[in-house]
């Protein structure tokens, strides 16, 4: 248990395009602030990196230049390696090449519409990955792990601050250190897709907690409905048995790079991949919690006991690995 003298601090502020708060226990509010501050000032230094839309950042000269650069910061290269790596484990399910497919639908400008065949499939052979040093029209968006990688990037700074307490919300992402102070686990709620209330309660330590659904961005036209998540086969949003798929697990990027992933799987090929990883452990340790069409919850045994639905779902299941 942590020690009743520590101090409460939350800031919150906006990067990334999204809304994040802090929250966190220490010695003193003025330390407290200070840690706080300088959270928020590296999620903007990396927001200066990655930003597809910011003229001065990294990611829009890689995007507008024909010439890779020779040299890349430390960050980018980081996040180019490590989207390398679950891009080939996941078969291309999670694709950082998807920009132009993504603009075209207006996903980017909030000018939506239904491309051509023909424009989608004129766009589709320049999102691939692994080209990215061959092929001079790829262009990078970090949207779907760059959050997750702040939050790895926080939690350093609250760890070399000594802070044993912490709770960050990054648009969604939530990133947890520790216990809380009186020794209880953090409590997270998972939304529900239909009413945006809680579906169930999560009792975590130590993990982070993200989410990826279409029931927040999407567009409707002709009856249809149009989410943000891509399949990078068909360049088309993802039209599956998913409302939702949540990862827990220690890393951020890990848990927010394999949300996007295992959503665009759906649910029988996300619940395979992941008892296969699990079986040969060559992939750091993690949990799912997906929530399908069809009002079922499923969810990881290592989630056994930490999970509580608050919706009365038409089942509830448990999945163990092989």
């Amino acid at each position: 248990m942590i020690s009743c003298s520590q101090k409460k601090t939350s800031e919150s502020f906006t990067a990334m395009n999204t809304f994040m708060t802090v929250t966190l226990y220490s010695s003193s509010s003025k330390r407290g602030e200070t840690v706080c501050y300088q959270i928020q000032s590296r999620v903007d230094e990396l927001e200066q990196i990655l930003s597809t839309t910011l003229p001065s950042s990294d990611v829009f000269f890689i995007n507008h230049n024909s010439n890779f650069p020779a040299s890349l910061k430390p960050e980018l290269q980081t996040l180019i390696d490590f989207s390398k790596l679950i891009y080939e484990k996941t078969e291309g399910a999670f694709n950082p090449a998807l920009y132009p497919v993504i603009r075209e639908w207006g996903f980017t400008t909030g000018e939506y519409k239904v491309p051509s065949t023909e424009k989608i499939q004129e766009l589709l052979p320049h999102t691939d990955f692994s080209k990215l040093y061959d092929d001079e029209k790829i262009e990078l968006d970090f949207g779907a792990v760059g959050k997750g990688y702040a939050a790895d990037e926080a939690l350093l700074i609250l760890e070399e601050n000594g802070i044993k307490s912490a709770l960050l919300d990054f648009g969604g992402n939530i990133q947890a250190l520790g216990k809380k102070p009186d020794g209880s686990l953090w409590k997270v709620g998972i939304k529900n897709p239909w009413d945006g209330q809680v579906a169930c309660a999560l009792s975590v330590e130590s993990k982070a907690v993200v989410t990826s659904g279409g029931y927040e961005k999407f567009f409707e036209e002709a009856v249809q409905r149009y989410i943000h998540i891509f399949d990078p086969a068909t360049g088309r949003p993802i039209q599956n048995d998913l409302e939702s798929m949540t990862i827990v697990c220690e890393s951020g990027k890990y848990a927010d790079a394999l949300s996007t992933a295992l959503f665009v799987m759906g649910k029988d090929k996300a619940i395979y991949w992941w008892k296969k990883q699990m079986a040969e452990k060559s992939f750091p340790v993690f949990d799912f919690i997906l929530i399908t069409k069809e009002q079922q919850l499923i969810y990881s045994s290592g989630l056994a006991g930490f999970i509580e639905p608050m919706y009365q779902f038409e089942s509830v299941e448990s999945v163990m690995p092989d």
